[in-house]
């Protein structure tokens, strides 16, 4: 199976609309502004765009949304050795892809929050391995930044009117503080919240152990300073504490439902490579003090020879990035929805 970026779908169909009205895929793809996946052996091509993926077959009126859902598209033909789509038929793929208005009214994500693990003079935790009488060694902190770069840059593209921050951008040093500090500090409007997704590669002496798992923060443990005085225009301390309580329940709630949704992602995207981990709770510092829904994503063993291989191949980390990429857009997609 051959998966084309934008050039190399260039590159595979060249051409304007033709006498007919139609049009070449290299048009479909940039109306879509998707990617896309095709079988040459089987002629099935998939356009990407976020988690929303339609299969389609030249020649077959029926085209496939995520897997699950049918539509009746006329109009894919295969002309003169080339992909020809109706505009109506473009039209149909367009209207599948479209990004759906932000909510006027009820809860919105404003910003999203990414945060590579370590960096500087704290490489994470470190995988060395002799592959063929060579030291092979990797390091948990350009891992995790590589795939938060992919991660926000998929971000950026699908919420252009949303604030995607990075703490790190480059091979920075910041204590955990620096990084909740800045996730807390991020602008965003009333009746708007923040997603905090910090990414982190794995270590186990059991060198066997492999897989990507997500932590939230326990229940148990509270967060505190969530509401204030000012915040909630009132003075009396118990009301205070309730309204402090509602909320941390609220947040360790969303934040389960955003790692289910992080993991679901990460199992279509990497599950045939690696292990299913779970999502597991603990208080790590910046779940606990990132005064939001917030989880951390533990993407692979650098300890296991063979999932440090896979976390040196690019490609994989592109798989691990489009995996948490599609598990924050569906939780965005389902919390916007919540009347």
């Amino acid at each position: 199976m051959v998966l084309f970026g934008l050039s190399g779908v260039a590159a595979l169909e060249a051409g304007e609309a033709g006498e007919d009205g139609s049009y070449d895929l290299d048009h479909v793809v940039q109306e879509t502004g998707t990617r896309l996946q095709w079988d040459p052996y089987r002629e099935i091509g998939t356009l990407w765009n976020g988690s929303t993926s339609v299969r389609f077959r030249p020649g077959s009126s029926v085209v496939l949304e995520d897997y699950r859902t049918e539509h009746r598209i006329a109009g894919i033909e295969r002309h003169n050795g080339s992909l020809r789509f109706s505009a109506e038929a473009v039209e149909s793929f367009k209207s599948i892809f479209a990004m759906p208005d932000p909510p006027e009214d009820g809860p919105r994500v404003g910003a999203i929050f990414v945060d590579p693990g370590h960096g500087g003079k704290d490489p994470g935790t470190i995988g060395r391995h002799e592959i063929d009488g060579e030291l092979f060694q990797i390091r948990e902190k350009d891992i995790v930044l590589g795939i938060s770069h992919k991660l926000v840059g998929l971000l950026e593209q699908r919420y252009r009117d949303r604030e995607i921050v990075m703490s790190r951008k480059d091979d920075t040093y910041l204590t955990l503080e620096e990084r909740t500090e800045a996730a807390n500090s991020v602008s965003i409007r009333e009746g708007e919240v923040i997603l905090f997704v910090s990414v982190h590669a794995n270590a186990s002496l059991n060198s066997r152990a492999s897989g990507f798992e997500v932590w939230y923060l326990s229940p148990e443990v509270p967060r505190d300073g969530l509401v204030t005085q000012a915040s909630a225009g009132v003075n009396d301390p118990q009301l205070l504490s309730l309204l402090n309580t509602i909320r941390d329940e609220e947040l360790t709630i969303e934040s389960i439902l955003l790692a289910q949704s992080v993991l679901r992602g990460l199992d279509a995207t990497v599950g045939e490579f690696t292990d299913n981990r779970g999502i597991k709770k603990e208080s790590w510092y910046v779940v606990r003090e990132a005064k939001m829904p917030s989880i951390l994503v533990e993407v692979g063993f650098v300890t296991n020879e063979e999932e440090a291989l896979l976390l040196a191949d690019d490609e994989y980390l592109n798989k691990l990035a489009r995996g948490i990429y599609n598990g924050v857009n569906n939780f965005v997609k389902d919390f916007e929805r919540r009347e």
